[in-house]
């Protein structure tokens, strides 16, 4: 019976565990991301509960693409990898925004981070039909 099988209990183990760090990554980014927009825009201090909503529609985010990115593009990369190097260019674009204190930047370079971080992860970690071939196995 499918329903028993080991192979898809795996997956969907797997599948659980892209979305529950998807989640954990997303509300994190979220998080920072309310401080970094206060400091830019100048405006009062968020409120915990400021900080419960971005950090609760950032998570949702990114448990919903997180495993659709890791299954589609990402398959060959390290499961930690595919979470934490995305976050860590999306975070590292939002301070750029900070650093630079442009307001608008905030809503361009976090997610251009995040897109870079994808990129660069799935040109590291090439798939195998993708690999460039050096000719039939046979010629000498």
């Amino acid at each position: 019976m499918q329903l028993f099988d080991s192979a898809l209990a795996t997956r969907r183990w797997l599948k659980v565990g892209l979305a529950v760090s998807g989640f954990l990554a997303g509300a994190v980014f979220g998080i920072v991301l309310t401080r970094l927009g206060k400091i830019v825009a100048g405006a009062p201090p968020a409120t915990l509960g400021n900080y419960a909503w971005n950090g609760v529609v950032f998570g949702v985010m990114g448990a919903i693409v997180s495993p659709l990115v890791s299954w589609a593009a990402l398959r060959r990369v390290p499961l930690w990898r595919t979470v934490a190097e995305p976050l860590g260019y999306a975070l590292a674009g939002g301070t750029a925004a900070v650093v630079l204190a442009t307001p608008v930047l905030l809503l361009v370079l976090p997610p251009l981070g995040l897109a870079l971080g994808f990129v660069r992860l799935q040109r590291r970690y090439p798939q195998p039909h993708a690999l460039p071939s050096s000719g039939p196995a046979d010629e000498r």
